[in-house]
Parts: C-alpha cells; structure tokens; sequence
C-alpha cells in the first residue's frame, strides 16, 4: 500500500459494509483466485502494518490498551505467532483482585472486516489487528475471522497468515468459554446485542473484552426507547461495562472513529442486583427498520 493510501479514506456512512474504493472492481468469485494474487494481496496487507506500525495513532494507542486491559508484562521464551511460544516477554491481565490472566491464552473472535482486499478501511483494520496480536502475543491460531462477504481470494489469505475463517454465520452468538477478544470494529448494534445476550451472565462477561463500536457512543446517537426495545443488552450492559475509548488522530480518524475498548470487571458485575440479569430473552428485531446484519438464512 502506497504510504499516503489512507488519505483516500472516505468518511464511513453507513455501519454495515465499509465503502468500497471507486477505482477498483468488485471481486470476481467465478474463478479461484491465482497464487500471484495471494502474494499480491499479502504484501498490501504488510505495506499497511508497516504504515500503521510507523505512525503516531500506533504509538499513542499502545499504552492506553495496556492500561485499559491492566496489563502486566512478564518474561516468556520461544514465542512463535502461531502457536503462542517464544519472544521477550508476555502479557497477563491483572484482574481487580489481583490475580493473572495470560493474554497469550486468549482467543480472538474477528466479525465484520469486510472486503480488505477492495477497501483501504478494511485493510487498516486488519492490518491493526494483527498489530494487535503481534503486542499482545495471542497466537493467530487462537484467532477467528468471519464476514459473509468474503470473497474466496480474502479466505485464502487470511489462512495463509494463520487465522480460523469461520464458515457459519453465527449472528454475533458466539458462546464464551474462555477469555476471549472480539474485533467488531463498524459492525452493527444488532451484532453486539446478540453478543451480549449469548454470555448474558457475570461469569460470561467478565472473560469478554470487546474492541469495537462505543456503546456509550450508541446511547447517545438512539432514541432510549429503540434501544431498550430493540438492543436491550446494549442498554443494560451500560450499567457495567468499562469503557476507554481510543486515542483520536487525524491520520486514521474515519478507520478508528467511534471504537472503544469494552470490559465488564468481575467486581462491578458482582454488584449488579438480579433483575439485572432476569431479561434472557433472545432478541428477535421484528420491529427494527434497519437491522445492520446479515442475518443467517438457515437459522
């Protein structure tokens, strides 16, 4: 990627897909993609990392991330980007109780990139991503990926760099069974809500840290009674989340706009009285004019 290439960055309109750059096609799918257009795509995707890596939102953002996960750095040996061994040093999570979490350890559950090989926005935000394991040493192959638009070339790659492309679209219920990070930058509010209501309980969200769209940012753009009829987790959940918000930068302020880091502290939740957690019902959205989400026709 040429290293001006985010300046043709348009202002998101619209949460559902990210733009798709005027000047280039849409993906043909009716053919495999060649081994020359893996490369291709690859090296634009190392071009971003470098462009990303080298500049100054990278920099600022690193130390707030640490801090808003209660980071603790510690020695580790023989870390390897696939199977999560051998580097300087590792990561833990310090919990307010005082005990350790390694981040290492985590999984990572990606939604909603969209079509990194046409969009600049994508590219970016995966290139971040990727940045972001890098830091924080969670193995790709602990990393799951999924957007229904993928194009077969954007599938390949992305095994080709050591992630889990997910097959099934699971509408954003994706079951937590252990510390897990969701990538869901510019995906819709209806996603985030079925993430919620799938681990609607303490033990649930206390292992969640979620990287995407403010959900305070969301209380204030909607109206209080569409989001407590139709995204009622999100409303709830605002009584215990943890929010920090990411360091604002010109360079990629239409990439990274709105996007906060999100966790429910055990200890908050723990406060919460039980009507808290009796709404269980799962959200149907029948009166919902503009879902946001593509929703799985074999459900």
């Amino acid at each position: 990627m040429e290293s001006n290439e985010w300046q043709m960055v348009k202002k998101k309109k619209s949460a559902r897909r990210k733009d798709v750059l005027n000047n280039e096609k849409p993906p043909d799918l009716s053919h495999c993609e060649s081994e020359n257009d893996c490369k291709n795509l690859t090296q634009r995707i190392f071009g971003t990392i470098e462009n990303i890596k080298t500049s100054e939102f990278w920099n600022s953002c690193q130390k707030p991330l640490k801090q808003c996960l209660h980071i603790h750095e510690t020695a580790a040996k023989d870390w390897d980007p696939c199977k999560g061994v051998g580097a300087d040093q590792c990561f833990d999570i310090i919990s307010k109780e005082g005990h350790f979490r390694s981040l290492s350890s985590c999984d990572c559950v990606c939604y909603g990139l969209g079509n990194f090989s046409l969009c600049v926005t994508s590219r970016c935000q995966l290139a971040f991503l990727l940045l972001f394991l890098e830091l924080f040493k969670i193995p790709r192959c602990q990393s799951f990926v999924f957007d229904p638009i993928f194009s077969p070339l954007e599938i390949s790659v992305l095994r080709e760099l050591g992630f889990n492309v997910l097959l099934e679209n699971e509408e954003g219920k994706h079951i937590v069974d252990k510390s897990t990070v969701f990538y869901m930058l510019h995906c819709g509010k209806a996603l985030y809500n079925n993430l919620l209501w799938r681990n609607w309980s303490a033990k649930s969200l206390s292992e969640m840290i979620i990287i995407g769209n403010s959900f305070k940012g969301i209380e204030e753009r909607l109206l209080s009674r569409i989001l407590q009829r139709d995204y009622v987790y999100i409303h709830k959940s605002l009584q215990a989340v943890e929010e920090t918000p990411f360091p604002e930068n010109s360079q990629y302020s239409d990439v990274f706009n709105d996007t906060s880091v999100h966790r429910f502290p055990a200890q908050k939740l723990r406060t919460l009285a039980n009507e808290f957690w009796e709404c269980a019902e799962e959200p149907c959205y029948q009166e919902c004019e503009d879902l946001e989400i593509i929703r799985n026709q074999n459900r």
